[in-house]
């Protein structure tokens, strides 16, 4: 009879130290490929917020039936933000073997939810960004906002870095932090008129009302908008929207849960078929992206279960040939 194998325990300093944002790229482009092509099967995702303070529970399941595993990521976020030292985003990662039902990975999913969300805004950087920008503006100064900053300079030359936080604390420690990551210059500002110099925008807040209008923006700018996960959350002004060109991460959840998307559609101000669609759509040259210098471009994301298995998987197949990790066995 085989025996079990054990489960390998990752934590996040083994994912931060044995992956770098180049290959989580490069892990998003196989992700959303697969999943816009049906190579994967990935069931609805439970949301559900309870209690006072609320605190909301994930539960983000999904199959890849060409290498027989599954994985989950539990996460639960806390409204307010991080408290006591403690993420307002904490939760892990399963990785499951299929045909046997072993449990093969349990490991940190703060970061890896962090990685893979940059990872996706950088890689639609790369796709619909011009090839010339240089100017960088990031709402939200979180873990988010670190691996937004980190994604976006892996793929484009990034000069100045523009921050927005209403914490001014949180974005003096977010330059302090990113300066030693990033070869560019990192200054806070209050001010939504610097936009108008701003090549790329990231947002990465909990909104529920736009943060910039249409005429803050500069033309051809290139925005990833992935705080809006929710119905009455909203970062993006529907303007903008109205008269750019968006792609999603995938359609039937980002129309049904970002209120960047639901609120304008509601409204009437657009329909569904305004947006272009998936990035793994365009992967596959289904759909065609920017067309010139002067189109604005959204990239709106609110997460989809391919991108946890893409980076667990390759943390986990990495951590077999590099030693690394701590085994368990739970069962005698």
């Amino acid at each position: 009879m085989q025996d079990r194998r054990p489960i390998k325990l990752i934590k996040s300093s083994e994912i931060r130290n044995h992956l770098t944002m180049a290959e989580a790229i490069e892990a998003m482009a196989e992700a959303f490929e697969s999943l816009s092509s049906e190579k994967s099967f990935v069931p609805p995702r439970h949301v559900t917020t309870h209690g006072e303070p609320p605190i909301t529970l994930f539960l983000k399941p999904v199959f890849v039936d060409s290498l027989k595993k599954t994985s989950i990521k539990i996460l639960t976020q806390k409204s307010g933000g991080s408290s006591n030292g403690i993420p307002a985003i904490v939760g892990i990662v399963m990785l499951i073997d299929t045909l046997t039902g072993e449990v093969l990975s349990i490991m940190d999913g703060e970061y890896l939810t962090a990685l893979r969300t940059g990872a996706a805004s950088g890689l639609a950087t790369n796709y619909f960004a011009r090839a010339d920008a240089g100017t960088l503006a990031i709402f939200g100064c979180g873990a988010q906002g670190r691996t937004q900053l980190e994604a976006v300079a892996t793929v484009r030359k990034i000069s100045k870095v523009w921050v927005f936080d209403k914490n001014r604390k949180m974005a003096e420690t977010f330059i302090t932090e990113m300066k030693t990551k990033v070869e560019a210059e990192i200054k806070v500002s209050e001010n939504l008129d610097v936009l108008k110099s701003c090549d790329i925008i990231c947002t990465a807040t909990n909104s529920e009302s736009p943060l910039f209008l249409k005429k803050h923006l500069k033309e051809g700018v290139h925005i990833n908008a992935i705080g809006s996960y929710k119905p009455m959350m909203q970062e993006i002004d529907p303007a903008i929207l109205q008269n750019a060109s968006i792609y999603v991460d995938q359609m039937d959840s980002c129309l049904s849960e970002s209120g960047d998307l639901t609120k304008p559609i509601h409204s009437g101000l657009f329909t569904a078929d305004h947006v272009k669609g998936e990035i793994g759509n365009f992967i596959s040259g289904k759909i065609k992206g920017r067309s010139s210098s002067r189109e604005i471009t959204v990239f709106k994301s609110v997460g989809v279960a391919i991108q946890d298995f893409a980076v667990a998987n390759k943390i986990y197949e990495k951590s077999l040939s590099g030693k690394f990790g701590q085994e368990i066995r739970l069962f005698d």
